[in-house]
């Protein structure tokens, strides 16, 4: 099964092109996507492709797709050798990037293990590691909404969150206060079974707070998990470096 990347101007039609050439050949597209690449002047088609009832092999199939005026570079690799890109590891290409689709269970598996091995020490890697996760994400929002106030920025990223399926977030946070109450309806983690908590999702929050309000965030160690309402909530308080009780918290 051929893995194809397909890139060019994005120009009205220039997708239907690329399909019409693919349909004509008999070729059944099993997935893929298609992006925008460099402020959206381009779009990269990313496919996996059946090729047993087409009439063309991949290369001719690249070949005459290299041909169309709107396609700029086009590469095939075979996957069937090939364990990474048999579609057994999901991605997304963001341009030269691939973003690896990783299923709820292995970051619950993960924060087990880490708080298994390391005790607190673990949960706090595991949260630093969410709080990481949200860095591309908030500088993404601050482009797309250069001039939006808070309330944009907290409704923009509750919606992330939301869409991502990450859960549906819900903050309680006043100016001038040390403490943020958070609750998060089905998080990533509400069908894994034995998971009643997740360091991860909280250090995403923590730092989606941070790109929004300003200050950074720890976990109060303080969580619950209703199993009925499927609702997580926690606290996050306001991070001081020479505060002994903050560096205990995570």
């Amino acid at each position: 099964m051929p893995y194809l990347v397909i890139g060019g101007s994005d120009e009205i039609g220039a997708l239907a092109k690329v399909t019409s050439i693919k349909a004509k050949h008999g070729v059944n597209l099993i997935s893929g996507g298609t992006y925008d690449a460099e402020g959206g002047q381009k779009f990269i088609f990313s496919i996996f492709a059946d090729l047993a009832r087409a009439d063309c092999s991949s290369d001719e199939l690249a070949t005459e797709l290299k041909g169309l005026p709107c396609v700029t570079s086009v590469s095939v690799t075979q996957t069937e050798d090939v364990v990474y890109d048999q579609r057994l590891f999901p991605v997304i290409l963001f341009e030269e990037n691939r973003a690896v689709i990783m299923p709820g269970e292995s970051i619950a598996f993960m924060e087990r293990d880490l708080n298994k091995q390391l005790g607190v020490q673990g949960l706090q890697l595991i949260f630093e590691v969410g709080r990481s996760s949200w860095l591309s994400v908030a500088a993404l929002h601050r482009n797309m909404l250069p001039d939006a106030d808070r309330d944009t920025l907290l409704s923009t990223a509750t919606d992330d969150m939301r869409a991502r399926g990450w859960g549906i977030v819900s903050v309680q946070a006043e100016e001038g206060e040390t403490k943020v109450k958070v609750s998060v309806r089905e998080p990533i983690f509400a069908g894994i079974q034995g998971s009643q908590s997740s360091w991860w999702l909280m250090g995403l929050v923590s730092e989606f707070l941070e790109s929004i309000y300003g200050y950074r965030t720890v976990g109060s160690g303080r969580t619950k998990f209703n199993a009925v309402t499927r609702v997580f909530s926690f606290e996050l308080v306001e991070y001081h470096h020479d505060t002994r009780s903050n560096r205990e918290l995570v």
